[in-house]
């Protein structure tokens, strides 16, 4: 990508990045969530910080290096990638939830496409600027969408009546 590396372009995604950091994904959500869900809010808000919890515990456990090339100065380790994770795993989750409350169905197909695209251009960020290698972010990818159907699983069992 090295012949890609244009100023203007870097600095899109290094604001990318820094509006979509894992701990305002998670404001994020929460923020939008509260007045739909109220009292429901609570475990959507569970299943993404105690993910990013796991993550993290991951992301230390392994102790990667970053990618002695980066365009940006990153913090931290790089596997898995925390941005990644987070923007995948909040997708899902507000997934969930749209299906159960959009019952049209072009609000809700856009609401995935939209989703999709924060996805990819997160990703695409994050190898863009080279604070990440392909496996960090497939990694936050596949960590997400596990952690999802785990939650999935005992979202089912504690709301069942």
């Amino acid at each position: 990508m090295t012949y890609l590396q244009k100023k203007d372009v870097i600095d899109f995604f290094y604001m990318l990045a820094r509006i979509f950091s894992p701990v305002l994904v998670i404001i994020y959500m929460g923020v939008l969530m509260f007045p739909l869900l109220r009292r429901k809010t609570a475990l959507p808000l569970l299943e993404v910080i105690t993910g990013y919890i796991l993550m993290e515990l991951i992301k230390n456990h392994v102790a990667r290096s970053r990618p002695a090339d980066m365009l940006v100065h990153a913090f931290g380790y790089s596997f898995p990638s925390a941005h990644t994770f987070e923007i995948v795993l909040v997708s899902l989750v507000v997934l969930r939830i749209a299906k159960k409350m959009i019952y049209n169905k072009k609000l809700l197909y856009s609401t995935h496409v939209t989703l999709f695209l924060v996805i990819t251009l997160v990703i695409f960020s994050r190898l863009y600027l080279q604070v990440h290698f392909l496996s960090d972010v497939t990694a936050g990818v596949f960590l997400a969408l596990s952690w999802h159907g785990i939650w999935g699983n005992v979202i089912e069992k504690l709301t069942k009546k």
